[in-house]
C-alpha cells in the first residue's frame, strides 16, 4: 500500500516543485517582478509593457526550458535502456556534437543577411546527431551484439572529441557575428527564441513522450538480457534501431533550439531510476519531470548569479553534471 501511494505522492511533489520553479523563473530578468506583480500580469492585469515582457519573452524562455529539459532527459533514458548502460546520454554518444557540427556548417554556409528558415536548423541538427550516433553504435556492435558497454562510452568520447575538433576548425573561418552566434549555441542558451519554436518543440516533445510511454512494456523487455529479449519474440536489432533513432531525433530537436546542453540526459534518468526503479511506466514520467526541473533551475541560477548580466545555462548544467558524472563512473566501476 505504501509503494502504491508513494509514486503518486512523488509525482505530485515534482509537479508542484516544477510549478514553483516556473513561477520563479518568470519573475527573473533585467527587471525583477514580485510575486504579486507577476500574479496580476498572469491574469491579464498588467500594463501593455509588462504583458509584452512576460508573455512574449519570459514565458517563451520558461516553456522552452521545461520542454528542452524533458526532451533531453527522456532521450537519455532511452539511450541508457537501449545500451543497458547508465553512462549513456545524448552528449556522451555524440548526438550533441554531431548536431552542433552540422548546425555550424549550416550557419557557415548561410548568408547572414538572408538568415535561416525555422525548419533548417532543427533538420540539420537531426541529421548530424543521427549520423554521429549511428557511427558510434556501428563501431560498438559486432555481429549484432554490443562488444562492451564501456566500449560504447569510449567510442562515444572518441567520436565526440573528433567532432569537437572539426567544430574548432570551422570556428576559425567565421566572422565575428557568426562566431558569437555559434559560440553561444555550442555552450547552450535558451535566450532569444520565439513562440514558433515553442509550438514546434511542444509538438515534437509531446509526440515522442507519448510514443515512449505507450511502448513502456517493450522498453522494459529491451532492458533485459539479449537471450531473454529474443526468447520473448522481440526483433532486438530492429527495436534498438527504432528507439535509438527516435531518441536521437528528440535530443537533436532540443539541441537545435537550445544548443549543446549536456548532462541532463545522464543525470535525470539515473536519479529517476533510484527513486522509482526501472519499470518505464513509472520511470519515464519521473525522468521527464526531473529534466524540466533541472533545466528551469539551472537557467534561473544562470540569470541571478551575476545579475543584471547572466551566464549561459549550459555552463550551469555542466557545473552540476560533471561531478555527478564522475560519481556515476566511480560507482559503476566499484
Amino acid at each position: 500500500m505504501k509503494s502504491t501511494l508513494r509514486y503518486p505522492a512523488l509525482l505530485t511533489v515534482l509537479v508542484l516543485f516544477l510549478a514553483v520553479l516556473f513561477f520563479w523563473h518568470l519573475s527573473l530578468g533585467y527587471h525583477y517582478l514580485s510575486k504579486e506583480q507577476l500574479a496580476s500580469i498572469l491574469i491579464f492585469g498588467g500594463t501593455p509593457q509588462e504583458m509584452l515582457t512576460v508573455y512574449d519573452f519570459r514565458m517563451v524562455r520558461s516553456l522552452l526550458a521545461v520542454l528542452i529539459g524533458m526532451g533531453l532527459a527522456i532521450s537519455g533514458a532511452i539511450f541508457q535502456t537501449v545500451s543497458k548502460n547508465e553512462l549513456a546520454s545524448p552528449s556522451l554518444l555524440g548526438v550533441n556534437a554531431g548536431a552542433g557540427l552540422m548546425v555550424m556548417l549550416l550557419i557557415y554556409m548561410t548568408d547572414a543577411a538572408k538568415g535561416l528558415e525555422i525548419w533548417e536548423q532543427p533538420l540539420a541538427a537531426v541529421i548530424g546527431g543521427a549520423l554521429a550516433a549511428l557511427t558510434i553504435y556501428r563501431l560498438t556492435y559486432r555481429s549484432g551484439h554490443m562488444t562492451s558497454t564501456y566500449t560504447l562510452v569510449l567510442n562515444g568520447i572518441a567520436v565526440t572529441a573528433g567532432l569537437h575538433a572539426l567544430q574548432l576548425l570551422c570556428l576559425v573561418g567565421l566572422d565575428s557575428t557568426k562566431f558569437h552566434q555559434v559560440n553561444t549555441w555550442l555552450i547552450g542558451s535558451i535566450f532569444g527564441n520565439s513562440w514558433s519554436q515553442v509550438t514546434v518543440l511542444l509538438v515534437i516533445v509531446c509526440l515522442f513522450l507519448a510514443f515512449f510511454f505507450a511502448s513502456h512494456e517493450t522498453l522494459d523487455i529491451l532492458s533485459l538480457k539479449e537471450e531473454t529479449v529474443i526468447g520473448l519474440g522481440i526483433p532486438i536489432n530492429w527495436a534498438r534501431f527504432l528507439y535509438l533513432m527516435a531518441a536521437v531525433v528528440l535530443a537533436a530537436a532540443c539541441v537545435a533550439v537550445a544548443g549543446s546542453i549536456g548532462f541532463i540526459g545522464l543525470i535525470c534518468p539515473h536519479i529517476a531510476r533510484r527513486l522509482v526503479g526501472v519499470m518505464h511506466r513509472r520511470f519515464l514520467p519521473v525522468t521527464a519531470l526531473l529534466g524540466g526541473i533541472l533545466l528551469v533551475l539551472s537557467d534561473s541560477v544562470a540569470r541571478v548569479v551575476i545579475a543584471p548580466d547572466e551566464m549561459l545555462v549550459g555552463l550551469i548544467v555542466s557545473l552540476i553534471g560533471a561531478p555527478y558524472f564522475l560519481y556515476i563512473l566511480a560507482r559503476s566501476r566499484g
